[in-house]
This record gives structure tokens, sequence and C-alpha cells, in this order.
């Protein structure tokens, strides 16, 4: 029986067709799946309200060199790049190694009222190389941003940190 059973286990491999290759990406530049925010804190420094999240992606070199662009999707589907202005309000956005903010406030300096909803956001982090390597692309330009990276879709490495 162990005889048979060891034939058994050492007839079996493991290969197999190789798969059809991926489509090319670019690992200096990562763009996050959108992402929901529904969850805002009152920041009375910046008269605003503020969701902050981590972002590995976000090194020394990006926040000295590189850039990271937030899109917010409108209600037709379409990207905006922040900053986005609205009916008297705005959202921004600000970035530090490790992380960003996405902030909503008045355009007039006063308190704003709570975004109520979700608000959908994409985030894409964009290394100097990669800055230096397209110069003519609008990295503001959702589309274009979104075709330097040659995907719509990568894994979202950023997370809330309020």
């Amino acid at each position: 029986m162990i005889a048979g059973s060891l034939l058994i286990f050492n007839s079996c491999t493991k290969t197999g067709p190789q798969g059809p290759a991926g489509p090319q990406g670019n690992a200096n530049v990562k763009g996050a799946n959108p992402f929901t925010v529904n969850s805002w804190t009152l920041n009375t420094s910046e008269v605003a309200y503020e969701a902050s999240f981590t972002d590995p992606d976000i090194t020394a070199d990006v926040a000295a060199k590189g850039d990271v662009e937030i899109f917010l999707q409108h209600s037709d589907g379409t990207w905006g790049n922040l900053p986005d202005i609205s009916n008297g309000t705005i959202f921004y956005s600000r970035f530090s190694e490790g992380g960003f903010d996405i902030y909503y406030a008045d355009v007039d300096g006063s308190t704003p009222l709570f975004p109520t909803g979700n608000w959908v956001f994409r985030s894409v982090v964009i290394a100097p190389s990669q800055r230096l390597a397209n110069p003519n692309t609008n990295w503001k330009n959702y589309n274009e941003a979104m075709a330097a990276i040659n995907q719509t879709a990568v894994t979202n490495t950023a997370t809330a940190t309020h």
C-alpha cells in the first residue's frame, strides 16, 4: 500500500501550458482602484473636512520629486482631477511621504456643511523617473494618466487612517 501511494504521488506533475502574457505595466507608477470616502473629520485649521490615507507607494523620493494625483468621480461617471470646484465647494488634496489627505471646503473660506453621500476617488502615484520618461503626459488628465500606467485598476494600497 505504501509503495502504491509513493507511485501515485511521484507520478503527478505540475507542468502545463504557460498562460497568456499580462498587460505591460509600469513599476514606477501606482494607480489605486477607485475607493469610496464617506467618513470625514473636521479640520479646524484648514476650515475643511478631511479624510486621511496611508500609502506606502508615496516614498521620500515621490514626496520630494514625484507627484500624486487624486481624481474624483463625477455623477456622470467622468473623472476630474483635484482641485475640483462645484456649487461653492472644493475638493483638494495634499500628499507627503507615506500618505495623502483629501479635503472638502467652501470656496469662501467658511466652514462647509458635512459632505454627505459616498464620494469616489482614485489616486495615482508617479515616481520622478516616470515623470521624466513621459514629459508629454498630462498627469492631471484622467485618461492620459490611465493610458500612461497602461491599466484601469490595480491593487489599492491606500488605507484610511481616521
